[in-house]
């Protein structure tokens, strides 16, 4: 039997959505992240002027953390819409990310007119 601490296990699934300096796109972000993961967003922050042209402090996106369960099971969905498939890019030092391209792509979504169609870049942390 092998060490149960050699176990490969998902630590969280970081799920991102960037919004830029449209405020309005924010708070439907908001919204979404919200419908989809049931915990509140984390707003990110510029952390300081850029060459982009972007203020300090400016709001510029949206993030969540989820662990354990349901860390899981959003896992799970969303990696059925990506079939399953990793490429070789999207796996670095043990960890992997995919791009979701419209919510409405995730199993039991159904669109909502007031929020439109958004993506989100999901991070996977293995430990």
């Amino acid at each position: 039997k092998e060490n149960p601490m050699r176990e490969i296990r998902v630590e969280k699934v970081t799920l991102n959505m960037g919004c830029g300096s449209d405020q309005d796109k924010l708070k439907r972000a908001v919204k979404l992240l919200n419908i989809l993961t049931g915990q509140k967003p984390l707003i990110t922050r510029t952390k300081k002027r850029t060459t982009f042209g972007m203020a300090q402090k400016k709001s510029i996106g949206v993030k969540v953390t989820l662990r354990n369960d349901k860390a899981e099971k959003f896992l799970k969905d969303a990696l059925s819409v990506v079939d399953k498939e990793l490429k070789e890019g999207q796996i670095n030092d043990g960890n992997f990310s995919i791009g979701i391209k419209e919510y409405i792509d995730l199993p039991n979504i159904n669109y909502d007119p007031e929020i439109g169609i958004m993506g989100m870049d999901v991070s996977v942390t293995l430990e």
